[in-house]
């Protein structure tokens, strides 16, 4: 078991072992879920390509090529 503390604005950190076995990163947001047994369930989620189009600003990119491309290579 992990025990992790609350700080100051109610701030907590995610242990490395937790984050390194889930593969969670800086950039990645958490869904909490207070589920019908009143626990608390934290789920990562990660970024998705749809998530970052428009951030990066190139004339040449075809970002729904893109996107096709890259959902064909997670499957």
């Amino acid at each position: 078991m992990v025990v992790t503390k609350i700080s100051k604005g109610y701030k907590i950190t995610i242990p490395k072992d937790i984050r390194q076995s889930i593969c969670i990163s800086e950039s990645d947001d958490i869904e909490w879920i207070i589920n019908e047994r009143n626990n608390i369930e934290i789920i990562p989620k990660k970024k998705s390509m749809m998530d970052i189009i428009g951030i990066i600003s190139d004339e040449d990119l075809d970002a729904v090529n893109e996107c096709e491309k890259a959902s064909r290579e997670n499957y």
